[in-house]
């Protein structure tokens, strides 16, 4: 190697890409962790909520006309929102890889809009609930679905909270692909773990006996 090559050679390039890709790797290991344990946390509440389901006390919530989730509109709208609020940041995310920083701020902040609308929907969804007399004591069904979709839209403002650090480093162009990555992926999971919850709790009674006497639970 010639003394001109030696002169030329920028170290601190490699260290800086090596640095990139480490913190990439913590960054994915540690919401793969986190994913993990929300996983864990769901789960628990859903075998708490079918082997509750099994005492002859248990009334449906979705079941037959009167019963708090028998009209299921505003749900399948709020749905529609956290849908739609996955695409954009899918969109975001894709950009991002390309460089496309400012159509990757746009589909940001239209996921970040569509997410805050989901929480607000489930706001105003529960505030309805409880203007027609279903309260969080009036049953164990209630209570559950009051306690499973509150906990999943803490996590959705959890990911709010992140989206918002997002747009800050998006708006300085001092943002990561990774982390828009790592962001959206988190937001593709909300929407799953909704999915999962939402069919849940509007099966119908037979569904969880099957469920429960499949797991031995019954």
């Amino acid at each position: 190697m010639s003394l001109l090559q030696v002169l030329r050679e920028k170290p601190w390039q490699a260290q800086a890409v090596s640095a990139s890709t480490s913190g990439g790797n913590v960054g994915r290991t540690g919401l793969k962790i986190l994913l993990g344990v929300i996983s864990v946390l769901f789960l628990l509440f859903f075998v708490a909520f079918l082997m509750r389901s099994q005492y002859p006390d248990w009334q449906p919530l979705a079941e037959e006309p009167g019963q708090p989730l028998y009209n299921k509109s505003a749900l399948w709208l709020n749905t529609i929102y956290l849908g739609v609020a996955s695409l954009m940041f899918q969109w975001a995310s894709r950009s991002a890889g390309r460089s496309n920083w400012r159509t990757a701020r746009v589909g940001m902040l239209l996921g970040g809009l569509f997410a805050a609308a989901f929480v607000g929907g489930q706001w105003m969804f529960w505030q309805e609930l409880q203007s027609q007399g279903f309260l969080v004591n009036d049953s164990p069904a209630l209570s559950f679905f009051y306690l499973l979709t509150g906990l999943h839209a803490v996590h959705v403002l959890a990911g709010l909270l992140v989206w918002l650090l997002s747009m800050l480093g998006l708006a300085g162009r001092l943002h990561r692909t990774d982390f828009v990555r790592l962001c959206t992926l988190y937001w593709h999971f909300l929407l799953l773990l909704w999915l999962v919850l939402f069919g849940f709790l509007v099966s119908k009674p037979e569904t969880y006996d099957a469920i429960a006497a499949f797991c031995g639970l019954g």
